[in-house]
């Protein structure tokens, strides 16, 4: 089981540092790609709430300068963009990371190498050998769930 778990933590080490995902926030234009919609309306509504303000009596340069200050503010939060790590401790954990990052574990396949390490390790039980075998014959992959599920059952990550 301890030859499971070192495979699985080696595959996750891989995964966040080829995709850089060490929780530092970075300055990225992706969301402003995927999203230009959500930034032009944003704006829009900037350009409405300045035309409120200085067509009612009792707002003025003071609440200018709010909505200038905050429509920077969050234009440069939406330009921050954080990869955050995959640990072997969220594997089926429901908590807020979830939201945030997903069932990263149920969509992440498991490396070809990864994959034979463990078929080929003396110390992995034949269960989970012969679970891997009949999933990797059903879907012609193996993710970490998989792995872990066939390795501990409905144990939490962070007791194994």
């Amino acid at each position: 089981m301890e030859e499971v778990k070192k495979i699985l933590l080696r595959e996750i080490d891989t995964l966040n540092r080829e995709e850089q995902r060490d929780n530092k926030p970075r300055f990225s234009f992706q969301f402003l790609k995927t999203h230009p919609g959500l930034w032009a309306s944003m704006y829009g509504c900037y350009i409405l709430t300045v035309a409120l303000i200085f067509t009612t009596d009792f707002l003025g340069w003071p609440a200018f300068w709010g909505a200038t200050i905050f429509i920077l503010l969050m234009s440069g939060l939406m330009l921050m963009d954080v990869n955050p790590k995959y640990r072997f401790e969220d594997i089926d954990t429901l908590d807020l990371r979830v939201c945030y990052n997903g069932e990263w574990y149920y969509v992440r396949t498991l490396s070809d190498q990864a994959v034979a390490d463990i078929l080929n390790s003396e110390n992995v039980p034949d269960k989970v050998k012969q679970g891997i075998n009949k999933l990797m014959s059903l879907k012609g992959e193996v993710d970490f769930y998989d792995v872990f599920h066939l390795t501990w059952g409905h144990k939490s990550a962070a007791a194994v």
